[in-house]
């Protein structure tokens, strides 16, 4: 019944719900940057180069391990000391925290491999700091794990196995993105502002709304006929009557 209720109320109030939500998706649509952008990757395998299947170092427990090191290794990519020293190795005029708006790092479901995102305008700038952060981040996790003789490798080390390539085709258009989020918005504000007129309407027009209010059961309802309809031309409903026998 409330559901039913609900629904009507939305009913009511559709030329508001729909004018609202086209000129939030309007203003969306038009105040959206119109600037386009290109993300490129760079793919790092985290893992040890030691692992022995045959001696049963694959187990659970270690591949589970491992899995966190490279949720750990995604964090620590996307920082300030990783951007910093990427941009100073890069010598460019950006700040560490451009770079870190412009990073999203993430890892690939049941696997050690990472995901390093680039978004800029500039696709050469992209590439550069993907490639970059990718070799700083590896600089550094070698200083964290030293080996013990020059030119071994740490035992849970950081390589880069995909470098990033040059983009040449854009990223999705911001403005569908920002169309449709504000669409959304204005769908949501809008039903909230329908039912809150809804709420203080106070006029009565149906049965449900009597029994709402007063909190007590119709008994009956009386038709409108309207001032002009004679009692004769009148199509509602008519008492039967019983013929006398």
């Amino acid at each position: 019944m409330e559901l039913r209720r609900y629904l009507s109320v939305l009913r009511r109030r559709l030329w508001l719900i729909l004018v609202t939500t086209i000129l939030a998706a309007g203003a969306g649509y038009f105040s959206a940057d119109t600037t386009s952008v290109y993300t490129t990757r760079t793919t790092l395998y985290v893992g040890s180069t030691s692992l022995d299947a045959a001696k049963g170092d694959l187990s659970n427990d270690r591949v589970t391990a491992l899995q966190s090191i490279a949720l750990t290794y995604a964090k620590m990519i996307d920082s300030q000391p990783i951007a910093l020293r990427t941009v100073q190795g890069l010598e460019l005029d950006i700040t560490a925290g451009y770079v870190v708006n412009a990073t999203r790092t993430s890892q690939e479901p049941s696997t050690q491999l990472l995901y390093i995102d680039v978004t800029d305008p500039d696709p050469a700038l992209a590439q550069s700091l993907a490639n970059g952060l990718a070799d700083s981040f590896v600089e550094i996790l070698q200083e964290f794990e030293p080996t013990a003789s020059e030119g071994a490798v740490p035992r849970l080390p950081a390589y880069v196995f995909e470098r990033a390539q040059l983009p040449t085709v854009p990223s999705s258009a911001q403005r569908l993105n920002a169309m449709l989020l504000t669409a959304l918005f204005g769908l949501v504000a809008s039903a909230g502002v329908a039912f809150l007129l809804e709420y203080l309407d106070l006029s009565v027009r149906t049965a449900d709304d009597v029994e709402r209010r007063l909190e007590l059961p119709v008994l009956g309802v009386i038709p409108t006929m309207g001032d002009n309809v004679p009692l004769n031309q009148w199509s509602g409903p008519r008492l039967r009557q019983e013929p006398r026998p």
